[in-house]
């Protein structure tokens, strides 16, 4: 007798769940899209002084056609970049992170962008067409110049002068950037030097910037990594998937 009122009681409760039952419903809206690569994603800021606050890892020369020694002397010096005065002779900037704090392996780089800014210092509107380029052998802060690398090496290339570098540019959309006063630009590198330099940080030297035309008379000045104001500093933000959580 129990098992039939039993019976009887789970007939009702399924009858009852059956017609309580409506119409599916219209489908929700699609979230966003997740990551594309395994592995979690981070953003890793690096600025002097600021990303992180301990950070010095940012370098910065002026090499000078006009003199085989070292002409930057400070970090608090601008990054003088173009030609300018009498004899046009012009000035290239090296500019170096060190990003050791990257995992070496088990690491991909989604982008790279750096961001500069100018002082009101400039030879007629600025610099047009400036290229950027990977350099290729050690140099050292206040000791490279136009033939000198460190203060007692020189140069690889045929004539010992003007930094070594890769002739193609490293930076991506775009081949080349303007300069004028006062101005903050943004240039996204290659991922894939940059890929090469957390893998490899023994042999990261970083970059070079060169103006279009070094013989026009074009003359801008870059904040460097000392510049009284923190958020002047070149700020290289990178954006990455790995696969090494600690």
């Amino acid at each position: 007798m129990k098992k039939a009122i039993l019976s009887v009681f789970v007939v009702i409760i399924a009858v009852i769940l059956l017609s309580c039952t409506g119409k599916t419903g219209s489908t929700g809206l699609i979230g966003p899209a997740g990551p594309q690569q395994s592995g979690l994603y981070y953003v890793k800021n690096f600025q002097n002084g600021i990303y992180p606050a301990s950070y010095s890892g940012q370098i910065e020369a002026s090499i000078f056609c006009g003199y085989s020694g070292a002409t930057y002397t400070a970090n608090t010096q601008p990054i003088w970049l173009g030609s300018k005065g009498i004899n046009l002779c012009t000035f290239r900037g090296l500019v170096k992170f060190d990003l050791s704090s990257l995992p070496s392996s088990k690491i991909l780089i989604d982008k790279a962008e750096l961001t500069i800014k100018t002082n009101g210092n400039i030879v007629g509107s600025g610099i047009t067409g400036v290229h950027v380029h990977k350099i290729t052998t050690l140099w050292t802060q206040y000791y490279a110049g136009w033939n000198n690398a460190t203060e007692h090496t020189f140069w690889k290339n045929q004539f010992n002068e003007g930094g070594d570098f890769e002739s193609n540019t490293m930076t991506v959309n775009a081949p080349a950037f303007d300069l004028g006063a006062n101005d903050t630009v943004t240039i996204d590198l290659d991922p894939a030097v940059v890929l090469s330099w957390a893998a490899s940080p023994s042999t990261n030297y970083g970059m070079i910037f060169i103006a279009g035309d070094e013989a026009g008379g074009e003359y801008a000045e870059i904040y460097p990594s000392g510049d009284p104001t923190p958020s002047n500093r070149p700020l290289l933000k990178i954006s990455y998937y790995t696969t090494e959580y600690n």
